[in-house]
């Protein structure tokens, strides 16, 4: 193995790896240069939106004019339960960093590891409700007033680039009421659900804290006068040195921290042009460039988005069309690290990962009679990617370049209904059926230096059709208990990434397969609500899954088998491939108190049990009984929130989850682990408010991650921040 850096400090001279040095700067180069590139876009980007903040200030005087926009695209009813919700106000006090540091507060949440976005890598941040997540790969959609959010490539999600002053509230829906978008929501949805400008206003928010973490948001609502017409923008960038994934006493002289540099801006029109109808057309950017732990390994992101949403309302119809399209790029280089951590070369060179989606859809709400809502439409998704890379690193050259991906389509029609909201017995039923198709699926492998054609594969064009369906039954015995049952069936078809991209964490490859089929999921959850005074209130729900042909990275034990897949193997290495397991079950529990213990402090619970096990591999028998990864059977918050003062405002959680393995062969345990959380916000003035967070307050060490060769990564020490806040 030849290395790239030997020393912490000192560049190499002239060499047969310029070339590849000048393709890791291509992801994110090092030194003055990118530095000078970061700073001069993100002061174009905050310099353009303080401008536009300032004219648009001076422009129009302080009016309230227009009316809450009803987001039937999100497909919800008078009623509708969630999991977890926040409101605006919840939001704001939380001073989260980024918006899955709110979700993950509710222990049916997580992404893959136990890790925040600002810090994870982006392929490990799809969202895993109740543990059901057999590998890293999404198994909730994430939407943002009713626009599917999840990478049209891979899945996952980009959490900061949504900034919490442009939410109206978070909210994680259940399986039962998400039948109606099938793919990708099995198990659930989180919405985000946008803030609708009303007024004059301008926001800043600075934040600074631990790890050199650092930023700033520029937020404006403009609305005219007497015209129908406001306007909301924002613009922000964050930016963190991190802190070291791996354990002290392993690392060596190529170890870096995991660092965050990432920008965007939001840009929101809403006109009224005739009553009762509303246009609203909306864009966004966003970019991120990540150091992931080496001086070589690191990974960029970009992303582009326009949609454009129409609203009418009448008394008995409100009907929302909407069509949106997006656009993302993804590069990453992985190195290999020699025992010593002194050595590092590259092992893959995901040079060029891009990806679509385009879409649209149009949702009706009905009022057809007395205790009867209907929400009814269609929808459809184009998307398509591919990876561009270069694989097998020898002797100061890479032997392959690969070049694999397709396209995928759904779409569907759906109805939900409900009968007898409110009242003491109430049924609620969803019914989808969607088209799904993959087409101009392939991988080519060349020589890069010749150009010799290694491999050509097309493959072959596939179809199907998907029912998704569920019922509901809420019966309340009294004022102060309720019960609901639910039963359903979704399902959730192989991501682009799943299908085509292989990817490597250290020394352990995991490749792609083209010939997935789609995961079935069924389900049933027994829920009761219990609320004997206006201080207590219990939630109780028992859920379980039968998950078939479920999507695993299976473990390729015969060497010569994987070698004739993945084209080598590194020492001491071990090939996965993603493969179909026959059936898998995801059984538990949640439950939720909370007490008020007086007219200013809260106290919460929070507890989740869920059990998710392979049941049946008849391909790899050694599967059948072990657990998911990454996927702990107990997670507990307890915490306590309140107002001492009128104008302070402070919280204080503790956290726990018990032990987990990295692999699903049961063979690599990760600890049991607890966490703590304080936090407050004081309100300085009528136009300032201060936060303050501290995560992980006992620094403790918590295990994200376990090689096969012994490598124990490790998530965020103790870290601080405080936010400014100003209003005008």
């Amino acid at each position: 193995m030849r290395p790239m850096y030997q020393d912490t400090e000192s560049q190499p001279g002239p060499s047969s790896e310029t070339g590849l040095l000048e393709s890791a700067k291509r992801i994110r180069p090092e030194g003055e240069l990118i530095l000078k590139g970061v700073t001069w876009r993100c002061f174009v980007i905050l310099l353009s939106g303080a401008i536009l903040i300032h004219a648009a200030a001076h422009a129009v005087p302080d009016t309230v004019l227009l009316p809450e926009t009803v987001v039937t695209a999100e497909r919800v009813l008078d009623g509708d339960p969630a999991v977890a919700s926040w409101s605006r106000g919840e939001i704001s006090s939380r001073g989260p960093r980024t918006i899955d540091e709110l979700l993950s507060t509710d222990p049916s949440f997580s992404l893959y590891r136990r890790q925040s976005s600002v810090f994870g890598h982006p392929t490990s941040s799809g969202v895993s409700l109740r543990g059901t997540g057999a590998s890293a790969t999404a198994r909730t959609l994430v939407l943002r007033d009713g626009i599917p959010q999840n990478d049209p490539f891979g899945g996952w999600v980009p959490w900061a680039r949504y900034t919490p002053e442009l939410l109206s509230s978070v909210r994680i829906v259940p399986a039962a009421q998400s039948a109606v978008w099938g793919n990708q929501s099995p198990v659930g949805v989180v919405h985000l659900s946008g803030r609708q400008p009303g007024s004059n206003l301008g926001r800043v928010r600075a934040t600074g804290g631990s790890h050199g973490t650092r930023g700033l948001v520029l937020a404006n609502d403009q609305v005219s006068d007497g015209m129908g017409l406001a306007f909301q923008s924002s613009v922000f960038t964050l930016r963190s040195d991190g802190f070291y994934g791996l354990q002290r006493e392993q690392r060596g002289t190529v170890d870096r921290r995991l660092s965050l540099e990432a920008r965007g801006a939001d840009f929101r029109l809403m006109w009224h042009p005739v009553d009762d109808v509303t246009v609203e057309p909306a864009f966004s950017f966003y970019e991120e460039d990540r150091g992931n732990g080496t001086v070589l390994s690191r990974n960029s992101t970009k992303a582009l988005d326009f949609s454009l949403r129409v609203t009418g309302e009448s008394p008995s119809l409100t009907w929302q069309a909407m069509t949106y399209y997006q656009r993302r790029g993804f590069e990453a280089l992985f190195s290999a690290v020699d025992d010593s951590r002194a050595v590092e070369v590259p092992a893959l060179e995901q040079f060029d990962v891009p990806g679509e989606g385009a879409g649209g859809g149009v949702t009706a709400a009905l009022d057809v009679g007395e205790d009867i809502d209907v929400v009814l439409g269609a929808d459809l998704r184009f998307l398509n990617g591919e990876t561009n890379e270069q694989a097998g690193f020898v002797d100061g050259a890479f032997l392959r370049r690969r070049r694999a991906g397709g396209e995928q389509f759904v779409g569907g029609l759906f109805m939900r209904g409900a009968y007898g909201s409110g009242r003491q017995f109430s049924l609620e039923g969803s019914a989808r059926i969607d088209f799904w198709g993959f087409r101009n699926g392939e991988r080519v492998e060349r020589r890069p230096l010749t150009g010799i054609l290694l491999r050509d594969t097309p493959f072959a064009d596939r179809s199907g059709v998907e029912p998704s369906l569920s019922a509901t039954l809420n019966y309340r015995f009294s004022d102060s208990l309720r019960v609901r049952a639910s039963a359903g069936t979704s399902f959730r078809l192989p991501t682009i990434n799943e299908l085509y991209r292989p990817f490597r964490v250290r020394s352990d490859i995991t490749e792609a397969n083209a010939a997935l089929e789609p995961e079935h999921f069924h389900a049933v959850d027994l829920g009761v609500e219990w609320t004997p005074s206006e201080r207590f209130s219990c939630h109780l729900k028992f859920f379980h899954y039968w998950i078939d042909d479920v999507i695993a990275n299976m473990p390729v034990t015969d060497r010569a088998e994987a070698e004739s897949i993945a084209g080598f193997l590194p020492p001491g290495g071990v090939l996965a491939q993603r493969r179909n397991i026959e059936q898998a079950r995801v059984g538990g529990l949640e439950s939720r108190l909370k007490w008020r213990v007086s007219s200013r402090w809260n106290c919460t619970l929070r507890y989740l049990f869920s059990r998710a096990r392979f049941t049946s591999s008849p391909e790899q028998p050694l599967l059948e009984g072990k657990a998911f990864p990454q996927s702990p059977e107990h997670r507990v918050t307890a915490g306590i929130a309140g107002n001492p003062l009128e104008r302070l405002h402070l919280f204080a959680e503790i956290e726990f989850g018990s032990s987990q393995y990295d692999d699903v062969l049961g063979e690599r345990r990760l600890g049991s682990w607890w966490t703590a959380r304080l936090g407050g916000e004081v309100k300085v003035t009528e136009r300032m408010t201060v936060q303050a967070r501290i995560e992980n307050l006992f620094d403790e060490e918590v295990a994200t991650g376990l090689s096969s060769s012994g490598l124990r990564s490790i998530g965020q020490p103790r870290s601080a921040w405080i936010d400014v806040n100003y209003r005008f």
